[in-house]
């Protein structure tokens, strides 16, 4: 995955404590989310870190560790079948952690205007 930003100097230990895999690069990159278990419309949000295993979104709605869901980019052709890590509230916004189980296509190369 080409990322549209430099590697983060963001610490390479996950929020449970574990060591991530790799580095994640922080990016607000334009992203659609789409329930794959319910009929919600799709959500218009954005990233704000991506790695070549998954990315940490704002959202919200309300989303169930465990639960399925098509992350698009609206800028590029990336695309992924994600599942939800953690969802954590914060005022009237909340984040969530995914996991990225099939993707193709590619970010964007350069950041959002």
């Amino acid at each position: 995955m080409e990322s549209p930003v430099s590697q983060t100097s963001e610490s390479l230990v996950g929020a449970n404590g574990e060591a991530r895999r790799e580095a994640r690069s922080i990016v607000s990159e334009p992203v659609e989310l789409t329930n794959l278990s319910r009929t919600w419309s799709p959500e218009t949000t954005s990233t704000q870190n991506i790695s070549p295993r998954g990315a940490r979104v704002t959202t919200q709605r309300l989303w169930e560790p465990g639960n399925l869901l098509m992350l698009k980019s609206v800028r590029g052709n990336f695309w992924a079948r994600a599942r939800v890590v953690y969802w954590r509230s914060f005022l009237s916004r909340a984040t969530m952690g995914l996991e990225f189980l099939e993707q193709g296509g590619e970010w964007p190369s350069e950041p959002p205007n």
